[in-house]
């Protein structure tokens, strides 16, 4: 009778123990989603503060009369759709209710930033301009709109961010569908958003952009299959097809099983050329030095894809792997927009990675004009505090999608490196590059 009541009392204090663990660790998760709520709840507010400056500074930017003015407003108004954008980011809502506002918001920023340097350098802002800013603050102020709607009926549910986010994650869409809707009402306004085309890297006439560098008749499966085989190192034991991949730049994806790990490869429709490649596994510990990394990546480019004429314009280790950026040269002239990256293994020297979309979209035979400037009128343009190191000839490719010849110095200031690149026909600065050392080389910035 006395163990019964001892095993009685210590299976109560289990319980109780239990019931005090779980107490614990129910308010510890409700600490955490309130948490987390609250976050979510402060980047929706930010994003309406920052939408609405977008809308005052677009109106204040029609009424501006002076140039200093106008940079402001303008750097102001890139500034806020920036901010905006990554708060409409970083909500836990399906980006199909959002896309099209995160694309807006992208184009508003690029354009104003468009506009900025244009003032910047004296030109004045054109009629049609002003009508393009006009018809951005009426999409602006619709936006502004629109979010307070989705405010009050988000009030009105309880603003439950927590389970908005619970839900996505878990991609149980029909369930996820309920809290979003007020979010539905952003893709349908923004769907009346008119086109948007002017000079910079978020306008629409960029999206239909054909590639130009696929050559070759359309390919089959099996000769993606075939391609793949010759292309991954180390040789496959089983390749397949596992699908299409649609956009700019239609192509197969393959898979490939090797000693090494699983590869994929993207191969065009047309033509059968690498797209992209990856390797599924992670490198040993470094036994190549980069400049051999870096032979194997000119081997793999000049044998594997016939690319011949390549430079090497950049580089740079990150921690196993080697990553190299390679330009086409034409006549001297480097030929920046049709740019390939391989990425080497640094413990065995195999290919792990390759990117050539730039090349495939931009790659063409072209007919380069002749500087209108000398090297040495171009030098004279440059910061006299400078001290140049090497120069070259440069096509680089702006904003717009267009391309544009320049002179590419690479100078010197105290400690610091710079690239620089000055339009060879009027010598203005198109470009100002910083080369900041690391551990694994040089980076751009």
């Amino acid at each position: 009778m006395r163990g019964y009541r001892l095993a009685l009392l210590l299976l109560g204090l289990v319980m109780v123990a239990v019931a005090a663990w779980g107490t614990k660790e129910h308010q510890g998760r409700r600490y955490l989603e309130l948490e987390l709520n609250n976050r979510y709840q402060q980047t929706f507010y930010d994003l309406l503060t920052h939408v609405q400056n977008v809308e005052v500074l677009l109106g204040k930017c029609l009424v501006a009369g002076g140039r200093q003015q106008a940079v402001g407003l303008l750097s102001s108004v890139w500034q806020q759709a920036m901010m905006a954008q990554a708060d409409l980011s970083s909500l836990p809502v399906s980006p199909q209710y959002t896309e099209r506002t995160a694309k807006f918001l992208s184009q508003v920023a690029d354009y104003a930033n468009t506009l900025c340097r244009q003032a910047g350098t004296g030109s004045p802002l054109t009629e049609e301009n002003w009508e393009t800013l006009r018809r951005l603050y009426q999409q602006a102020s619709s936006l502004n709109r629109e979010l307070h709607r989705v405010e009050a009926e988000i009030l009105a549910r309880g603003p439950n961010f927590w389970e908005l986010g619970r839900r996505l994650k878990a991609r149980q869409a029909r369930t996820a569908e309920a809290p979003a809707s007020p979010f539905r009402a952003l893709n349908r306004e923004t769907q009346n958003y008119p086109t948007l085309v002017y000079d910079g890297p978020f306008s629409d006439h960029l999206e239909k952009q054909k590639p130009e560098g696929l050559t070759g008749p359309p390919v089959d499966r099996g000769r993606a299959e075939a391609r793949a085989r010759e292309l991954v190192e180390p040789k496959p034991t089983r390749v397949r097809v596992t699908g299409e991949v649609k956009g700019r730049i239609p192509a197969y994806r393959v898979e490939a099983d090797t000693a090494a790990g699983k590869v994929v490869a993207l191969l065009t429709r047309q033509g059968g050329h690498l797209l992209l490649l990856l390797a599924e596994r992670h490198p040993g510990k470094p036994r190549l030095k980069v400049e051999e990394a870096r032979g194997r990546a000119e081997g793999y480019l000049r044998d594997k894809l016939g690319l011949k004429n390549m430079r090497l314009s950049y580089s740079v280790q990150k921690g196993a792997l080697a990553i190299f950026n390679f330009i086409p040269e034409e006549g001297g002239v480097a030929l920046y927009p049709d740019m390939v990256k391989v990425t080497v293994a640094l413990d065995d020297g195999r290919v792990v990675g390759v990117d050539s979309y730039s090349y495939l979209m931009f790659h063409r035979p072209r007919s380069l004009p002749q500087p209108r400037l000398t090297a040495a009128e171009a030098r004279g343009l440059l910061n006299p505090r400078l001290k140049v190191e090497n120069q070259r000839l440069a096509l680089i490719p702006t904003d717009g999608g267009k391309e544009k010849l320049c002179y590419e110095f690479k100078a010197r200031l105290g400690e610091d490196i710079y690239l620089i690149y000055l339009d060879a026909e009027r010598g203005e600065e198109e470009k100002i590059l910083k080369l900041v050392p690391t551990t694994g080389g040089e980076l751009a910035l």
